[in-house]
């Protein structure tokens, strides 16, 4: 009786690991398809010709953000959504304020515990960083900063 007892208890917690696995491993296809993609049409349409990564950012409208190098070796970020016959939106990572002296503009106004993530992204004023963060209070807050300047667009705070 007792052997029966302990393969029940395995056969249950390997079954529940198993459907766990195979439900991970499906929820994150759709997105791994999707950077997939836009990496591959940010190289087809010429603007890069080496992808180092891609992001999805969803904001007023949903964009692939690929990053990687067009022909000269400059370091851009492509804006990958919806279908574009002469390109994408793409902006030189130069020509803007860095993730971290975004994130640096944040902590210099707000109380900031902990940041979750950084993107960028395609808004309708123009490329900005998402910062989202934990502040003191424990609540969740998400603040939109422009690429170019660093300047405050929008802010969304004690979620």
């Amino acid at each position: 009786m007792l052997n029966w007892i302990k393969f029940i208890v395995v056969f249950l917690l390997t079954l529940t690991t198993v459907i766990t696995v195979i439900v991970l491993y499906n929820a994150n296809q759709p997105i791994s398809a999707a950077k997939k993609a836009a990496i591959e049409a940010a190289l087809a349409s010429g603007q890069l010709v080496s992808a180092s990564s891609a992001e999805i950012f969803n904001g007023t409208t949903s964009f692939v953000t690929v990053y990687g190098k067009g022909e000269d070796g400059v370091e851009k970020a492509v804006f990958v959504g919806g279908n574009s016959e002469d390109g994408f939106p793409e902006v030189t990572m130069a020509d803007g304020i860095s993730a971290e002296q975004a994130v640096e503009n944040v902590k210099q106004e707000l109380n900031v515990k902990t940041i979750h993530h950084v993107a960028l992204g395609m808004e309708e004023k123009g490329p900005v960083w998402e910062v989202t963060f934990k502040g003191d209070n424990g609540k969740l807050n998400y603040v939109y900063v422009f690429f170019e300047d660093g300047q405050w667009w929008k802010r969304i705070l004690n979620l």
